[in-house]
């Protein structure tokens, strides 16, 4: 059994605040506020180096930045900085970690902690950095489409590509989320093995071996994640046959854990094994689009035991879905509204308005079937319905 000590616990806080933003800003915010509560630290910043010294970030006691900064290959250093303070420096490539700390502090053993989750912290920064360069191409992709005043068919595949990579900007953060607890796990256990080896002479083989095959599951895990998420925004070029068994097991893979985190039941009450025919993805970011809709609702209204139902029934031609939900409805004066372009009832922020119009696209131009919403006395209802044998779509197909 691992023991965890004062040093492994500093590590465990720090690395568990990694990925709870994906905007830069709040990520680094949470690891130094966290660092800076577990430590003896007077104040932290984030900064860029080059050209010019740039604070990102700074918490708690502000202090001068020292002249010269270590090298990317380096794990830390320590400055003095003025006579009773020192100043300990963790270098991201270009970027780096500053912490202030009275004269006397064992800084080294701080030093140590920290640089042991430098590998997590450049592929979180990275990922909010990612996000925030899918952001602005959304935004870009937005003003193109308001300016050029193109066709309606050419502004309708503008609008899907934005719909999609928003819902992608969605599925980072899923992934992301996923990852947190087998990264944690291996950082762990290296912290552990690396303490171990500092400490004693001797290394217990059999617990070694153990660590090992632990590492060895966890790095199976986080491949497993990129794998079940890989296919799912690959477009099609001709329809293809589908189970409902696939579309239930593809929604839960994208957001049963999400889902299951914030309490939400999503039930799926259908013969799993009915086959049929149609563009698998472009059905999938539809019914992706009205639950996270459900999820927002259920969020923002605070529902208590929350659900989804998801049913199908079919008949010769055509296969039918609905969806409904506890949360709340959907407000009678603008129920007629949803399908429309850039209509949104979200905050500008977390809203483009595409979703539902997107969907509605999808299902009525592309697959050749219906979509509406209704009401009943718990929430919303979606039902749509699509030819069971789809035939191939020239707009996907060329």
């Amino acid at each position: 059994m691992i023991v965890l000590t004062e040093q492994d616990n500093i590590a465990y806080a720090c690395m568990n605040s990694i990925g709870n933003s994906l905007v830069l800003e709040d990520m680094l915010t949470d690891v130094i506020s966290t660092f800076i509560s577990h430590t003896e630290a007077l104040g932290g910043k984030y900064i860029l180096s080059h050209p010019l010294p740039k604070s990102i970030v700074s918490i708690e006691n502000d202090f001068d930045i020292p002249d010269n900064l270590s090298h990317e290959t380096e794990k830390y250093m320590i400055y003095p900085v003025e006579p009773n303070r020192s100043v300990l420096d963790i270098p991201i490539g270009d970027e780096h970690f500053l912490f202030a700390f009275e004269k006397g502090i064992d800084v080294d053993t701080y030093g140590t902690i920290f640089a042991s989750f430098k590998t997590k912290l450049a592929i979180a920064i990275e990922a909010c950095r990612s996000v925030a360069r899918l952001h602005e191409i959304n935004s870009a992709s937005n003003r193109q489409i308001l300016e050029a005043g193109s066709k309606q068919e050419a502004t309708e595949q503008m609008l899907m590509t934005q719909s999609r990579m928003a819902i992608m900007g969605e599925i980072i953060g899923m992934i992301a989320h996923q990852w947190r607890q087998p990264i944690s796990v291996i950082g762990m256990i290296a912290n552990n093995a690396i303490l171990t080896m500092m400490t004693f002479a001797e290394i217990n083989q059999q617990q070694l071996l153990r660590d090992l095959n632990i590492i060895d599951q966890q790095i199976h895990d986080l491949s497993s994640i990129i794998d079940d998420f890989h296919n799912f925004f690959r477009p099609a070029k001709i329809p293809q046959t589908v189970t409902l068994h696939e579309i239930s097991n593809g929604l839960i893979t994208v957001l049963g854990i999400t889902y299951k985190n914030i309490g939400i039941n999503l039930s799926f009450e259908c013969d799993e094994n009915i086959c049929f025919v149609t563009y698998k993805n472009e059905l999938m970011e539809v019914f992706l689009n009205i639950l996270a809709n459900a999820k927002e609702a259920f969020e923002e209204r605070r529902v208590s035991n929350p659900f989804i139902r998801f049913k199908s029934f079919h008949n010769s031609e055509m296969i039918c879905f609905t969806i409904q939900d506890n949360a709340g409805g959907i407000d009678k004066d603008i129920i007629d509204k949803i399908f429309d372009p850039y209509f949104s009832t979200k905050k500008e922020k977390n809203g483009t308005g595409l979703g539902l119009y997107i969907s509605a696209v999808v299902i009525e131009k592309h697959l050749n079937g219906s979509i509406r919403a209704s009401c009943n006395e718990n929430g919303s209802v979606f039902s749509i319905s699509i030819p069971i044998n789809q035939a191939t779509d020239t707009a996907y197909g060329s």
